[in-house]
């Protein structure tokens, strides 16, 4: 069987010898203005019935501090 050398993937690279992509680089987009409405009704499933800083006010109402560990 053939020997071969030992492979030097895993070795680190100094900087001189890694090449950078060159070119235009990173295009920008174009601004888009979105409608709130549009925005609220897309992320309206993903929202859940919390209840209100008053409802949770009054549960806590005939609760005992925490005993600790």
């Amino acid at each position: 069987m053939e020997e071969k050398p030992p492979s030097n993937a895993s070795k680190p690279l100094s900087l001189a010898e890694i090449d950078f992509p060159t070119g235009d680089g990173p295009k920008s987009h174009s601004t888009r203005f979105l409608d709130p409405r549009e925005v609220e009704k897309h992320f309206a499933p993903l929202l859940k019935n919390r209840p209100s800083p008053e409802q949770r006010w009054a549960r806590k109402s005939g609760a005992s501090a925490f005993p600790g560990l």
